[in-house]
């Protein structure tokens, strides 16, 4: 399965690990817009998984 790494900014010049979130198999193409806080992943077509557009809320 495909996953989001997330990272937790420490202070202004520094980045650690947090999580990760489960997206899906083959999910490799993102389109991150700061503008709406969202990062999009599309999920190809494979077997049962339909093709789709997630969207990912940024907090």
């Amino acid at each position: 399965a495909g996953k989001i790494d997330i990272v937790e900014q420490t202070d202004p010049n520094n980045y650690k690990p947090s999580t990760k979130v489960d997206t899906a198999d083959g999910a490799r193409t993102g389109l991150l817009v700061p503008e709406r806080d969202t990062l999009f992943v599309a999920v190809p077509h494979r077997g049962s998984q339909q093709a789709e557009i997630r969207c990912y809320a940024i907090e």
